[in-house]
């Protein structure tokens, strides 16, 4: 579920999706062979989809375990895995040439989509984050004063990695909230990392409004209200700050490297 924004003057626009999501990964024209040559080419596409279950393809509609909990599978070729190769934030494991060709595609696990490197988004660089905090607290945190992240962008024109370049974009504001806590603090970090590597907000299209050439939400989940609950993108809700940090896990951004909150990135 997207965010909605507590301030009204852009609730219309706030159910809004990445058009080119950067979780997608094609991997239909990778092919791997291994070190004894006897690898056949095959893509992750028939995984993902179900229609293959390694080295013999099940029949159709038959749901059987996932190949990729054997630890001596590999969900790229789909044969046994030759010269195991294990990465070291997911702990899933490929043949070394067949991860090794998938990294050249895209720096991530085919299976969990875990980021390895620094991924840089298409977030205008116009943009502003400031980070307040009041006293009162949030439905759940009461213990726990609140954090009020304002994000602003200005209008501006579109550049090469934007989906129409050299054509103006609409600017946009937004407010989102955390509680004041020791975990409220680790999502605060992890999101001003995100933001300054251009990972929070893209330039697409509004799925609500229809409207092109707009400042949209980038598949980061904010609670734009404090009260609510999860149907009003708000809060109580006791699982979101997991849920925010896988979101932020998946596109590269840990607590490794991450330094204490600032009031302000640009």
């Amino acid at each position: 579920m997207l965010p909605n924004d507590k301030s009204g003057v852009f609730r219309s626009q706030v159910r809004e999706t990445e058009t080119t999501s950067t979780r997608t990964m094609n991997y239909r024209n990778l092919t791997s062979t291994g070190a004894s040559g006897g690898k056949s080419s095959a893509p992750l596409n028939a995984f993902v989809n179900g229609q293959g279950r390694g080295s013999g393809a099940e029949s159709a509609g038959v749901v059987g375990p996932n190949p990729c909990d054997q630890e001596d599978y590999c969900c790229i070729c789909m044969d046994k895995i030759q010269w195991k190769k294990t990465l070291d934030k997911c702990q899933h494991s490929f043949c070394r040439e067949c991860i090794d060709s998938a990294f050249q595609v895209k720096s991530c696990c085919p299976v969990c989509m875990t980021f390895y490197g620094e991924l840089t988004g298409s977030q205008p660089r116009n943009g502003q984050m400031t980070v307040t905090r009041q006293p009162f607290g949030l439905p759940g945190y009461e213990g726990h004063g609140t954090i009020i992240i304002n994000y602003s962008f200005s209008d501006g024109i579109q550049g090469p990695e934007h989906p129409s370049p050299g054509v103006s974009y609409t600017g946009t504001f937004r407010e989102a909230y955390l509680p004041d806590s020791a975990e409220g603090n680790k999502v605060l970090r992890l999101l001003q990392r995100a933001f300054q590597q251009r990972l929070v907000f893209t330039v697409g299209t509004s799925a609500t409004t229809g409207r092109s050439n707009t400042v949209i939400w980038n598949d980061i989940h904010h609670k734009t209200s404090s009260h609510g609950g999860s149907q009003c993108f708000g809060y109580p809700d006791p699982g979101y700050l997991l849920r925010v940090q896988e979101e932020l896990r998946v596109k590269g951004i840990t607590e490794e490297g991450v330094s204490e909150p600032a009031g302000r990135v640009h």
